[in-house]
């Protein structure tokens, strides 16, 4: 038979039943706390998580015979030729999806305590950013002059301290809803956790869709090793809206793709109130992407005025005359230089947080002025970086081009003068699993890809264990750091493969990226249900 002939797979794989099956348990957890939410806010004491569990599996069942239909054929008989490959994929997929169900159960009952994504650590235990959303949407529903200010932020919700609110009066929109819907703090923190989480694996999963062919396979059999590590898990917990906003970036650029502006429009004229996906408008406008730009404009501008509808002058008049102030000179952030705190140095990922790193190692001049600086000649030089690779757009690959938009997304999370390692550390990881399924297999890439996944994952913890002097937890973040931005700055500035000389030949790290060929389709190539004998996984 010729290895390109396609026949239809009439005979459900057990490579595809288990693929299936272990998607649908990382959607498991994530559905299990909407339930558990929803029963936390109509039921006092809420529902068991036990009960949650079982009504969330119920939809999944009838789910998994569909997927697992729809899901490529060239994995059929994979497993045994590449046994070891398929075990350990199999075993990541158990370990994320047991990492977010312990996770979920936190978030469906603030007692269990033991079961957070760091159990020995007390910071992360009674940290939740989610509490700023809801207490700045209590206080936008209660009329205040000022939700912005510190001092309505000093309070707590049972061992959560409040964080403290710092986007724009639009964001305020996302928790006012839950509020109208009748939540309280502990079911719209839970039902937060699974919309997040849900938001982040239609990402993973749209972009390895989009990609498609078997570079797009790869990239979805990798999403467990993304799911199940620290930066993902602990910014679930701690309910951040930075890796929602990736993510509705990412998902919004795919709909930029298919010709779907309004859609796409939507989602990233939502996300660029958190700012750095400001950079991805930027990329568009040079792409002459204009009625994609058009519509993120359009859709930004309504939703302003559907917040200043239903909260009126004073979020915005706050923001201006008082956040805005506090963001240009620094103040925003002064905790960072609280004598005792050094230790937050060692968290932050940012590129002008390199300034307190150097200031709390001995470095004279380190000053508050100097960080300024850095922090606008780094936004001069992520613009820069961000022009190159949208020259180069049209000769891009699908899996290069997706690989741009993450990296773009971290280089501007980057920007921010406090950036916790569990924020920075999202974009690079999900970088990290387009490169690998770009790689050839030798012994040499993946045991770089090891050593990524490593630097990748390296959240480091508060408290609650035994840590290295502050000098060898600064210089330890720095080499972490330096991997992820060194991640991102390589595939922004990496020449497409079209534009190389010899191109088709030799073996690069990105010499496993057939994803032309699904651009050359013009139509999505990952659900292909059939048997394609000389295809790779």
């Amino acid at each position: 038979m010729n290895a390109n002939t396609a026949t239809p797979s009439t005979k459900l794989s057990a490579e595809r039943a288990l693929a299936a099956a272990l998607a649908l348990g990382l959607v498991w957890p994530m559905l299990a706390t909407v339930v558990a939410g929803v029963g936390l806010g109509a039921r006092a004491g809420g529902l068991p998580f036990a009960l949650s569990l079982a009504l969330a599996a119920l939809p999944l069942a009838l789910l998994w015979h569909p997927l697992a239909r729809r899901l490529p054929a060239q994995w059929d008989g994979r497993r045994r030729g590449h046994g070891l490959a398929f075990a350990l994929l199999a075993l990541a997929a158990l370990l994320a999806i047991a990492r977010l169900l312990g996770v979920a159960l936190y978030m469906a009952d603030a007692s269990q305590s033991q079961f957070s994504a760091f159990w020995f650590d007390p910071f992360y235990i009674g940290h939740s950013c989610y509490s700023a959303y809801w207490q700045a949407a209590e206080l936008a529903r209660e009329g205040a002059a000022n939700l912005y200010d510190v001092a309505l932020y000093t309070g707590s919700v049972d061992h959560f301290k409040l964080d403290e609110f710092m986007y724009l009066p639009q964001f305020v929109l996302l928790p006012e809803l839950g509020l109208l819907l009748g939540g309280d703090f502990y079911s719209l923190r839970a039902a937060w956790f699974g919309v997040e989480a849900a938001i982040v694996l239609a990402g993973l999963w749209a972009l390895a869709a989009y990609i498609g062919q078997g570079a797009g396979r790869r990239a979805w059999l990798l999403m467990p090793l993304v799911m199940v590590s620290s930066p993902i898990v602990v910014t679930l917990q701690v309910g951040n809206f930075q890796l929602a906003a990736i993510s509705l970036s990412v998902l919004a650029m795919i709909q930029f793709e298919r010709g779907r502006n309004v859609a796409g429009g939507a989602m990233l004229g939502f996300a660029i109130f958190k700012l750095f996906p400001g950079l991805l408008g930027i990329y568009l406008l040079a792409t002459k992407r204009w009625r994609a730009a058009i519509w993120t404009f359009a859709f930004s501008v309504f939703y302003s005025l559907v917040a200043l509808a239903w909260f009126g002058k004073a979020p915005f008049e706050a923001f201006l005359h008082y956040q805005a102030p506090r963001i240009a000179s620094g103040d925003a952030w002064a905790f960072l230089e609280i004598p005792g705190l050094e230790w937050v140095s060692a968290l932050n990922q940012s590129v002008p947080g390199a300034v307190l790193k150097a200031k709390a190692l001995g470095l004279d001049g380190m000053t508050r002025a100097v960080m300024g600086t850095v922090s606008w000649v780094w936004t001069a030089l992520a613009i820069a970086l961000t022009l190159v690779a949208a020259a180069r757009n049209a000769s891009m690959t699908r899996l290069e081009r997706a690989a741009v938009w993450v990296a773009v997304l971290g280089l501007a999370t980057m920007r921010s003068p406090f950036l916790p390692d569990h924020s920075g550390l999202i974009a690079p990881m999900w970088l990290w699993s387009l490169i690998a399924a770009a790689a050839l297999p030798s012994a040499r890439n993946l045991a770089l890809l090891a050593l990524g996944w490593l630097a990748c994952t390296a959240v480091m913890p508060v408290g609650g264990v035994e840590l290295p002097e502050l000098h060898a937890r600064i210089l330890l973040a720095s080499a972490i750091q330096a991997v992820a931005l060194g991640l991102c700055v390589w595939a922004v500035l990496r020449k497409p493969h079209a534009l190389r000389a010899g191109a088709g030949h030799g073996k690069s790290s990105w010499s496993n990226d057939d994803s032309a060929a699904a651009a050359a389709a013009g139509k999505e190539s990952f659900f292909l249900n059939t048997k394609v004998v000389s295809d790779a996984a």
